[in-house]
């Protein structure tokens, strides 16, 4: 598993499957999901929080494939919101 430094965090983001019958190309850059763990200074943000989070062409964060599940790693400033229920 990856262990975020300094004010990273590892997100899994959200897959969104738009139809199991019709094969979509989505391009559409990730911008929501879970938050896995957290670098030593973050601060408002905990593992397991629920996020969205900038996307945009300034913040193509590479996708990084771990045992075939896919995470980015970003920083705390760029998460907008964390999704309380």
């Amino acid at each position: 598993m990856l262990k975020p430094l300094h004010d990273r965090v590892l997100v899994k983001p959200l897959v969104r499957q738009l139809s199991d019958i019709i094969v979509v190309n989505n391009t559409e850059p990730f911008n929501e999901g879970t938050i896995v763990a957290v670098g030593p200074r973050v601060h408002e943000a905990k593992p397991g929080d629920f996020i969205k989070y900038g996307n945009g062409d300034y913040l193509k964060w590479p996708i990084h494939r771990i045992d075939g599940q896919d995470y980015q790693i970003i920083q705390e400033a760029d998460i907008a919101c964390i999704v309380e229920e």
